[in-house]
């Protein structure tokens, strides 16, 4: 069984996966361990426009408060996350109404994320295709000028992650992980979410042009104590 359907069974027998009610009134919910091994934490602003303009990121901002994260994560309730094109978003349905713990056949398109193997993969959805990031229900963000996803797996703070990216891209060992076509722009979001429900979710937009990509993935330690999870999309339509 592929690792992402592995942990998602394991947490919902433990009972800390809860099915979603699909009106988005119930969210999947992780175990204190998790949460704390997975959320970035709060940093402060000194350096951000240094650090985070490298990364071709800039800073959150709300209402001329201090930024309580340099990058927008998505987070998952323990499942992977999707990344479905916008014209596409209507024809992901997350995880269907009557979901079953037990039984991995009743858990809809979620289910179908799940059973992805490996750091990365495609679904179909509908005439389009969905980009499934899986392996571990990592915090995860997106940076455009790489076509870069970037999975914080393990790192002290925020501030490491940022730093070490240009290292872990120059050090990564990367691992074919299929073919992406999109039709554009994309919303990367908790795939227990149906596309077209996500008025209590909060998607990062995933600003692609539409074509083909080779998606690469690797898992890079660029320092003690750091692993990052990277997945890039490499364009493999001319013009793109």
């Amino acid at each position: 069984m592929p690792q992402s359907a592995r942990l998602c069974a394991t947490r919902c027998a433990a009972g800390i996966l809860s099915p979603p009610d699909p009106s988005g009134a119930e969210r999947f919910l992780l175990g204190p361990a998790l949460v704390s091994a997975v959320t970035p934490t709060p940093e402060s602003p000194a350096a951000v426009d240094e650090d985070v303009t490298s990364t071709g990121m800039h800073a959150q901002t709300t209402g001329g408060q201090e930024p309580r994260s340099r990058l927008p994560w998505v987070e998952s309730g323990g499942g992977p996350l999707v990344v479905v094109p916008v014209a596409a978003l209507a024809e992901w349905q997350g995880a269907s109404a009557d979901f079953d713990p037990d039984d991995l056949d009743s858990w809809g398109d979620y289910g179908r994320a799940c059973l992805i193997d490996g750091y990365a993969g495609c679904l179909a959805a509908g005439d389009g295709q969905v980009l499934v990031l899986g392996d571990e229900p990592a915090s995860t963000t997106y940076l455009p000028e790489q076509r870069l996803f970037v999975r914080w797996i393990c790192a002290d703070s925020e501030d490491d992650v940022i730093r070490l990216i240009p290292k872990a891209l120059e050090t990564a060992d990367w691992e074919d992980a299929g073919i992406w076509a999109t039709g554009g722009p994309a919303q990367l979001f908790d795939s227990a979410y149906a596309g077209n429900e996500l008025e209590h979710e909060q998607p990062l937009a995933v600003d692609t042009a539409g074509g083909t990509y080779l998606v690469r993935a690797a898992c890079v330690e660029p320092e003690e104590g750091t692993t990052l999870v990277l997945v890039q999309l490499i364009a493999q339509t001319s013009g793109i």
